[in-house]
């Protein structure tokens, strides 16, 4: 059986173009969000936007006042849709296609970088995870903030049983064979229409993948222990876990 790839999690969001363009407007930015971008982006500097999707975090960092931002994402049809959108705002900003785990960027080109929404757990294998920080990290300016989000095992008493099952599971051999390792999954969501792959790590592993690709952490918590997000965030997006890394 094919293990997931790169060309699986493409094809993931063919079906949820709409619901991504709906919360540009409809979500717009968590106050998370707000809070990590006002404290670590200066509004004069350059930012890469990875996984934007249809522009919800591109916009949102338009209108507070950042204007050097590149919108970048996998999915040609998000990134249709974005223009599409932009177009009608008239904003101007600059989306493009491209593949996080081979950037087309030039060393050194980007003083910020964001990858909202949990993005990164959807690339598949750690090996994978581990190129797109080293890929992130070679684009960005020395001293350059990385902020992203991931989901994290380890959250919740009420996912304790449920992830205690899912280890015994793969120890049997009895897990997805699409799958690579304990904490990937398989699933749908009321956002996308077909099936998506995520991987939930523990914060361990998350601090293993960023010393490996040379990121240094600055800050982590998670989003419910700083801030109460809107009905509209909630239903985006469940809990997850912060990230602010330097290079």
């Amino acid at each position: 059986m094919k293990k997931v790839d790169i060309k699986f999690v493409e094809r993931s969001y063919k079906g949820a173009i709409s619901n991504y363009s709906d919360a540009v407007d409809g979500v717009g930015l968590w106050k998370s969000e707000e809070y990590v971008l006002d404290k670590y982006f200066d509004k004069d500097k350059s930012i890469l936007d990875i996984g934007c999707g249809a522009g919800r975090t591109t916009f949102g960092l338009y209108q507070k006042g950042y204007k050097d931002i590149v919108g970048l994402d996998l999915n040609k049809d998000m990134i249709r849709a974005a223009k599409k959108i932009d177009k009608e705002k008239g904003y101007g900003l600059n989306f493009t296609v491209g593949n996080v785990l081979n950037l087309d960027f030039d060393d050194n080109s980007f003083d910020y970088a964001l990858f909202s929404f949990n993005g990164i757990t959807q690339i598949p294998s750690r090996e994978g995870r581990v190129k797109v920080l080293e890929e992130i990290r070679r684009v960005l300016k020395d001293d350059g903030i990385f902020i992203f989000t991931t989901y994290d095992r380890d959250m919740g008493e009420e996912y304790r049983e449920f992830w205690k099952k899912e280890k015994e599971r793969w120890e049997r051999g009895e897990q997805d064979k699409r799958l690579y390792e304990y904490g990937d999954r398989i699933t749908t969501s009321k956002n996308e229409k077909g099936e998506i792959f995520i991987h939930i790590p523990d914060r361990e592993e998350v601090l293993e993948s960023l010393a490996k690709a040379g990121f240094e952490l600055v800050e982590d918590f998670y989003r419910s222990d700083l801030f109460d997000e809107k009905d509209k965030v909630k239903e985006l997006s469940g809990e997850c876990m912060f990230w602010v890394v330097n290079k």
